[in-house]
């Protein structure tokens, strides 16, 4: 497996039923069915639904896809407040050509954060998304409930993208407490550079996804914090080398294995509305 296979095989979550694209359940399963009939299917995770919306996505599957599939959908569910009604929701889906890889939830604080765990079926992988400087008080809540993080990298309004610091300071913490992380929003672009939040919004400095799991792998093999910021800030291409199994910048090198190994038990995927945009500048770049 060459170095950028390793880090970017199964990498996305398409999330397309969510702001800004907010597509139609009908549109959203069809360009996902499109999508892994693609060449690039193998950038593909799972398809991101809220839990109130399982049964129309139910109807929608098995009016495109006849509610078979020769490899099974995988959902990764995300869970609102009423997390008991989105509990019971998820114990009766019907599993098959379709199944249920994670949940995801929101929590404030570590006791927010162990009451939503609660909530939810506990034979399944939850993510949960709190505030990263929260990461010394909520780890430990996951540690305990073998739950996993997550991270808001991005949003509609500027101020929602967090810091280069901020994000490091949570990729530090969970790799210190090997605990697993995705990632969503805003990283539409491998690279850190300005880019609009929308199609009627002004360009704003927002996170590349490159970045966040390169920035990710240097944590996992107990890089400094220093190194994870300039990787994090890092906007030019040329400061990444590609040679086979091994990918270089700023004096780092990993090689495929490693990459490999920090994707399957640490940087498991982020989730985007688009999986166009972020094909699109892998292209540009000459990394697929």
């Amino acid at each position: 497996m060459s170095a950028s296979a390793a880090l970017l095989t199964r990498l996305i979550d398409y999330a397309g039923l969510f702001p800004p694209a907010a597509l139609d359940m009908e549109t959203a399963v069809r360009h996902y069915q499109s999508c892994l009939a693609g060449d690039t299917a193998w950038l593909l995770r799972n398809f991101v639904v809220p839990a109130r919306r399982l049964s129309e996505f139910v109807s929608a599957f098995e009016r495109i896809c006849g509610g078979r599939q020769e490899n099974p959908w995988t959902l990764s569910v995300v869970c609102a407040d009423k997390l008991a009604d989105d509990s019971r929701i998820i114990e009766k889906f019907p599993e098959g050509a379709v199944s249920l890889a994670s949940l995801e939830t929101k929590a404030t604080n570590a006791r927010t954060a162990e009451a939503a765990l609660a909530a939810l079926p506990s034979d399944r992988i939850c993510y949960v998304e709190f505030p990263p400087d929260r990461a010394g008080e909520v780890l430990p809540v996951l540690m305990t409930r073998q739950a996993r993080a997550k991270l808001r990298t991005g949003g509609l309004m500027p101020q929602s993208i967090p810091s280069v610091e901020s994000v490091a300071h949570f990729l530090l913490a969970c790799a210190q407490a090997r605990i697993p992380f995705k990632a969503t929003a805003g990283m539409h672009f491998p690279l850190r550079g300005e880019h609009p939040l929308d199609s009627d919004s002004s360009a704003r400095v927002t996170h590349g996804f490159l970045n966040v799991f390169l920035a990710a792998a240097l944590a996992w093999y107990g890089a400094q914090q220093r190194a994870i910021v300039a990787t994090l800030s890092e906007q030019n291409p040329a400061a990444f080398q590609l040679d086979d199994d091994l990918l270089s910048w700023h004096g780092n090198t990993l090689t495929a294995d490693q990459l490999e190994y920090v994707r399957r038990n640490f940087a498991i995927s982020f989730g985007s509305c688009s999986f166009t945009q972020p094909v699109k500048g892998l292209r540009q770049m000459g990394w697929i």
